[in-house]
């Protein structure tokens, strides 16, 4: 038996790898028609992923209730033109959609853990280290092996590439999230606990 070509999209004519772009427009927050100029496939399937991802939002999200029937729903306040315009049986995943990013952008930051004494995974932390010491966008930490303790008895410290522990952990943690990346690396995971099926028909779009 062979193996899924694409373990997110099932029973789907496009790869993984063209997915993942798809995936990647959806979260950045690309209109249908921006989609299909980055990406050779048509408005129309780009369309079809879109709405079929917000499904997936409203049957496996993080949300398990029926905001249509919510007397308050403050994501219509905050709608950008596009979703001002969605049909009505569509206004519903567009709210989903548009929470789903607010909530994630708080609870998926960047994350890394990196080996001192893996050479490829040492050449990345100075990659970030340097690249970052402009931006800031990330807390770089030297978690001690076992046994070792700082000069104050913390078992992790600041990271500093001059006086690093060959057997530490580097923790790399992103200070504040971007927002759309965070509803990527979300959407990401959730499509490989439960991806989409191009052959199932979805009585929400």
């Amino acid at each position: 038996m062979k193996a899924q070509k694409n373990r997110r999209y099932r029973n789907a004519k496009i790869s993984e790898y063209k997915f993942k772009k798809v995936i990647w427009f959806f979260a950045h927050n690309l209109s249908v028609r921006e989609a299909a100029q980055r990406i050779n496939l048509s408005e129309p399937t780009i369309a079809n992923i879109y709405m079929r991802m917000r499904a997936k939002l409203k049957t496996n999200g993080m949300f398990n209730f029926d905001i249509a029937d919510e007397k308050n729903r403050p994501a219509q306040a905050i709608w950008g033109p596009k979703h001002r315009g969605a049909p009505d049986t569509h206004k519903e995943l567009h709210e989903i959609e548009m929470i789903t990013r607010i909530v994630a952008a708080h609870n998926f930051r960047y994350v890394e853990k990196l080996a001192v004494s893996d050479p490829k995974q040492w050449e990345r932390t100075l990659q970030i280290y340097l690249s970052d010491r402009k931006a800031g966008r990330y807390n770089l930490f030297e978690m001690l092996p076992e046994g070792t303790l700082t000069e104050e008895g913390e078992k992790q410290r600041l990271f500093d590439p001059s006086e690093v522990n060959p057997n530490s952990i580097i923790v790399v943690n992103e200070k504040m999230a971007d927002p759309y990346a965070a509803f990527f690396r979300y959407l990401w995971q959730l499509l490989l606990k439960s991806p989409l099926d191009a052959s199932e028909k979805n009585s929400l779009i």
